[in-house]
């Protein structure tokens, strides 16, 4: 008879999905307080820097402009040249303005609304010392007419003494004292040199004392009152100059203790400002004192809603499917009288006990029947084994058709999209903040191509760039970063045969395999003490076919664990592994396989179980020798002067990102979505200079088709031809003998490979 179903919450499911509802909600609030409080508290640190910045700017410039304009007032105090005296002039006067500007945004800091007298202080004493600086510059103009016209009269004075003389010596001994003259025009002279010639006027009014009144020369009588007259001028024309001065040296000391005294306000300034952002800051922490209690308390209630439900599951729940699968155990074991508790319970748990009883009133009648279907069963294991063994060997091989299939069709989805991305994001002109987030993007994508390849790997269907590798250089490049990943209780030996023949080999696809090698021996080893050895020599070896062949081989050994039998066969297959749940993926060993078959080489297993493992590749021999591969950064050289390229691919986004990559580069572009309309095209634009082309296209005329066709009919035209698959000709035999670039592709590599389609 149908049971009846409990209601929702009174279920354990209702129960469960009410203290899940609890722990989502409980979690909400505490990321809500966290992220309004953390935005919060970032606020009021931002609006703490910022005032303390615009007080401690503000006090700065003062400080500095006040300096400024303490030096330059003592630079024109001492200025005596015309022009000199106008460029200090105008320096102070633009220093006096800076130093009202600093007033001004001073009176605009934070702390002017809190510390108004202070400021009104700084403000009056400012304005003081401005004031002052004006009185120095009027005193300053003042002194430089006073010393324009003493000089003038010295001046004046000097070319009556001239003509003085040269009458005196015309006539041979003259009317007048020669010596006197000359001491006259001594003084005269020192007093236009000096900038202080107040005692130097002094003297030359004692010695004027000395020339004659009147003169029997008619010239000398001439010129001699107006040069008596002139020379009188002089004492209190410098007089009035010295006064200048000393008013100027007045003003100056006046100047630098306004200076010194805005000093000690400004440093008074500061430490209310230092005092201000320490209150700030106070005040910042105890908000974010407050957001984190506020976090605490919703973690504390999480802990307690989780260790109800904990002690609801173990107790209520818990106790009681243990119950009822002891029961189903005896039960299995053939006890007959087998009860269970919770019968009563009007939930899941209720439900599952009243069934499991009549599960056990079945189970007698069961058993005879299940007697009867044993012996057919017998009867029918002779056929069962030989159809299993046959099945088996099916699946294996429809397996790996299917994985071949499979990871084929992923590499040409994926190898598209990873192009769009690594192409869109490498034509991105970011700005300074974006620059390491497009860089991350860009890592991401490239450990997404090298995904697919290793997913390609055990389909023997991956892109191979080999070329000749010594193995002593790279195995000892590997070295350190191995041994890095081992334990202190393992160490790595690596033993080189020298001379040592070069391998013709993929280097990143051998790199990848000999660190999934050695970690494999790691793991064996987890838990000894012991060494890890890698070796590699020259080794001539007999193929199949029985021809030899020269080859390089590669040895990892260890002396861990070992393997049986059964798992030395299947070693080398998809996705299996006899590490742990989430320890392995089981395609390291089969992407090995893979890749050395790939590649014309061999793998080879040697193990015994608690004897060890020994992985041996052999590798083909290279008939070049190994050269350090240089990767080229430039691809603005030899840019094309605007020529036209046809890019055939179908898919949109892979177009149009290779198009965009091509404009960049300098190139113009036709876009075709199919081989007939690449070829009509092409026949309808002789000025197109360069095809790029995918491999995979829809429609009638694959890729290769559509480049037979444009090299028969078009011999001038460039061809470059792209692919996520290997585009080795081995592999692929209707493929023309064009420049191959692999999806995904940097444009720095599109570069090299129109380059060389070109060249």
């Amino acid at each position: 008879m149908p049971l009846r179903r409990p209601s929702f919450f009174a279920s354990a499911r209702g129960r469960l999905l009410l203290f899940n509802l609890l722990m989502v909600a409980v979690t909400l609030m505490v990321s809500a307080a966290a992220v309004l409080g953390f935005r919060h508290a970032s606020r009021i640190q931002e609006q703490v820097q910022q005032q303390t910045f615009d007080d401690m700017t503000g006090s700065m410039n003062l400080a500095r402009d006040t300096a400024n304009v303490a030096t330059a007032a003592v630079r024109l105090s001492q200025v005596v040249g015309a022009l000199e005296y106008k460029g200090e002039a105008e320096r102070l006067q633009a220093t006096q303005q800076a130093l009202k500007h600093s007033l001004d945004q001073l009176a605009t800091a934070p702390l002017a609304s809190r510390e108004p007298e202070l400021v009104q202080r700084i403000a009056l004493r400012s304005n003081e010392l401005q004031q002052s600086v004006a009185d120095m510059l009027q005193r300053g103009q003042l002194r430089h007419l006073e010393r324009n016209a003493l000089l003038s009269s010295l001046y004046q004075n000097q070319s009556y003494l001239r003509h003085l003389e040269q009458i005196n010596q015309r006539q041979g001994e003259g009317s007048l004292d020669s010596s006197l003259l000359l001491e006259m025009d001594r003084l005269l002279t020192a007093a236009i040199e000096t900038s202080m010639p107040r005692s130097t006027v002094r003297q030359l009014d004692e010695v004027m004392h000395a020339l004659p009144v009147q003169s029997a020369d008619p010239l000398i009588a001439f010129i001699l009152p107006d040069f008596n007259q002139e020379l009188r001028k002089l004492a209190p024309l410098s007089l009035k100059l010295e006064q200048s001065d000393l008013a100027i040296s007045w003003s100056m000391f006046h100047i630098k203790a306004l200076v010194a005294i805005l000093n000690e306000d400004i440093n008074q300034y500061v430490a209310q400002v230092a005092q201000s952002s320490e209150q700030r800051v106070a005040q910042s922490h105890r908000e974010l004192g407050s957001i984190v209690d506020l976090i605490i308390s919703f973690a504390l209630l999480a802990l307690i809603i989780t260790g109800f439900a904990g002690w609801y599951i173990y107790r209520n729940l818990g106790s009681n499917l243990n119950a009822i699968s002891e029961a189903m155990s005896r039960l299995a074991h053939g006890e007959q009288d087998v009860t269970v508790p919770a019968l009563q319970r009007r939930d899941e748990l209720g439900e599952l006990a009243r069934v499991f009883n009549v599960f056990a009133r079945n189970t007698a009648s069961l058993q005879h029947t299940t007697r009867l279907l044993k012996e057919k069963t017998t009867q029918m294991e002779i056929d069962r084994i030989e159809r299993q063994g046959l099945e088996q060997a099916l699946l294996h091989s429809q397996k790996m058709k299917a994985v071949g299939q499979l990871t084929g069709g992923l590499a040409h989805d994926f190898n598209n999209l990873l192009a769009v991305i690594i192409g869109s994001l490498e034509l991105v002109k970011p700005n300074e903040t974006d620059v390491a987030r497009i860089s991350r993007a860009l890592k991401a994508a490239e450990r997404g191509a090298m995904l697919t390849q290793r997913l390609l790997a055990f389909s023997r269907k991956q892109s191979l760039h080999p070329h000749a590798v010594e193995m002593k250089a790279l195995l000892e490049n590997l070295g350190e970063l191995m041994r890095h990943s081992l334990p202190s209780t393992l160490t790595l030996e690596i033993e080189a045969q020298t001379p040592a023949w070069s391998a013709w080999i993929d280097v990143g696809q051998l790199e990848n395999a000999m660190i999934n090698m050695v970690m494999n021996a790691r793991d064996a080893m987890e838990g000894q003490t012991g060494v890890i050895k890698i070796r590699t020599w020259n080794q001539r070896v007999t193929r199949s076919d029985g021809r030899r062949q020269d080859m390089v081989a590669v040895e990892v050994i260890d002396h861990g664990s070992g393997m049986s039998q059964d798992v030395k066969a299947q070693v080398f297959e998809p996705f299996f592994t006899t590490k742990q749940t989430g320890s392995g993926s089981g395609l390291g060993l089969s992407m090995v396989y893979g890749f050395v078959r790939q590649s014309g080489g061999r793998v080879e297993i040697e193990s015994a179980q608690g004897q060890g493992t020994t992985v041996r590749l052999q590798l083909p021999r290279s008939t070049l020798q190994a050269v350090e591969q240089v990767r080229d950064e430039h691809i603005q050289d030899d840019l094309p002067a605007d020529q036209l390229a046809l890019v055939l691919e179908d898919e949109a986004d892979v177009r149009q990102t290779l198009c965009e990559q091509l404009h960049q580069l300098g190139w113009l572009t036709l876009e075709a979505t199919d081989g007939e309309q690449a070829i009509t095209l092409l026949n309808a634009s002789p000025d197109i200079a360069m095809l790029v082309s995918d491999l995979m296209l829809p429609g009638k005329l694959s890729g290769a088709e559509v480049v037979n066709h444009a090299r028969q009919h078009f011999p001038h035209l460039g061809v470059l031809m792209i692919s996520g698959q290997d585009l080795r000709p081995a592999n692929n035999p209707q493929l023309p003998d064009v420049e191959l670039l692999r999806k995904p592709f940097t444009q720095i590599q599109l570069a090299q490979a129109l380059r060389q389609a070109r060249a």
